[in-house]
Formats: structure tokens, sequence, C-alpha cells
């Protein structure tokens, strides 16, 4: 078995599935509802903004609080050693790719990449911004360091703080974060595109964070919107 196979059979054993679309799950963020089509936070979103949202969310996977795919999501960036931080980029790009190659259909076409920004400073680029940039063939000559934040992470949706440094008018933008928790940052960088122009948004999470163990078998060939 090759290196990139290993990888990619120990996550099937570290991702979960998003749940089936259904009467009780956000139709946004898969979060579970009491029989709404929207929980409350998404619902409050869609009221404010509406159309200026991203036009759909596409989530590779749940992820519980102290589980794997939190820790590696967590480290990948903030891990107190270089090796570690190394190792769990390499996965994360690994993951990317292969669910990108698999399911290009089901996100649909796009012209230009954009991670969302972090709220924190940093010294060296982003992680995320590398894998985006230079590892995916898929993504590298879309991308676009396309949005800059002066906001700090209050889970609010605060799109006036979001400056879009891209030509984005009548593109279809791929917007990439590693994770959701509130989809704050998410939501607010699609706002400051569709400000712009863009004449549609995608958002592409790698781990939809929650505070309890989902469950939820993992498949390769199938997604949140395939499924």
């Amino acid at each position: 078995m090759s290196p990139l196979s290993r990888i990619l059979e120990r996550y099937l054993n570290i991702l979960v599935a998003p749940p089936a679309r259904g009467p009780n799950v956000c139709i946004t963020c898969f979060r579970p509802t009491d029989g709404y089509a929207r929980c409350s936070q998404c619902n409050s979103h869609f009221r404010e903004f509406g159309a200026n949202l991203a036009d759909a969310v596409v989530i590779i996977s749940m992820a519980g609080k102290g589980g794997q795919l939190a820790h590696v999501l967590a480290k990948y960036k903030y891990g107190e050693r270089p090796e570690m931080r190394k190792q769990f980029t390499d996965e994360l790009a690994y993951v990317l790719a292969t669910f990108l190659a698999k399911h290009r259909q089901c996100i649909g076409e796009f012209d230009v990449v954009a991670a969302v920004p972090s709220t924190k400073q940093r010294a060296t680029t982003h992680p995320l911004i590398d894998i985006l940039s230079r590892r995916l063939n898929i993504t590298r000559y879309r991308f676009a360091e396309a949005l800059h934040t002066t906001s700090s992470n209050t889970r609010q949706l605060r799109p006036d703080e979001y400056t879009v440094h891209t030509n984005v008018a009548g593109k279809r933008v791929l917007l990439v974060d590693d994770q959701w928790t509130s989809g704050a940052s998410l939501q607010s960088s699609a706002i400051a595109l569709k400000r712009e122009g863009a004449a549609r948004v995608v958002g592409l999470i790698i781990g939809r964070r929650v505070d309890t163990q989902p469950s939820g078998a993992f498949d390769w060939d199938t997604c949140a919107v395939c499924q």
C-alpha cells in the first residue's frame, strides 16, 4: 500500500460523514435542528443577509470536540513541534486533494479559489494558503489571496471588516476554510465577495465543529451533496 493510500485509509476512521439532509438538519451547516430548515445561527445570518451569503456550503466531515479531526485541525496550524505541523499539513493536503478530485462536479465549476482569512496574525504563511496556492494542482492555478480582515474572532457576522483584493466580478469563487464553528468568518467573507460582484460563492469546509462526538461512516466516494 502506498503512503497516500495508507493516509486515506487511516482518515476513513478519522473523518465523519455529515448527516443526511432532512427535516432535523440545517440546510446550510448540517447542525441538528428541531424540525426547522436552518439552525438558529444560520437562520439569523439568512434573515440579515439572505442572498449575499454563500450559495452553498460543502462540508467534508463533522469534527467533534476533543476528537481526532479537531486535534489535527488545531495542531496543523499551532502544533508545538514543526514535524507535527508538517505531518498534519501533509495529511490535510491529501484529504483536500482527494475530496476535490472525487467531488468536483458536486462543488461546481469555479474561476477563483480563495481562503477565508485568519483573524490571527501569523509570522509565516498560513498552511491552508500553502496547500491551496502551491500544493494542489486543482486549486493553485486559480488561487488568489483575495481577502483580508481586520476582524477578531467574535463569531458574529462582520462583513464590513473583510476587504476583497482581487477582481471577482462575475466570477465563481470556491471559498475554503479548515473549520466551521459559527460560520461567521466564512459568511462574512462570502458577503464581501458578493458585494464585489462575485456571481457565485461556494464554501468548502474540512471540519464542521460540534460539541458532541458525531457518528457516521465516511466514504470517499460520497459527500454531503451527492449522498
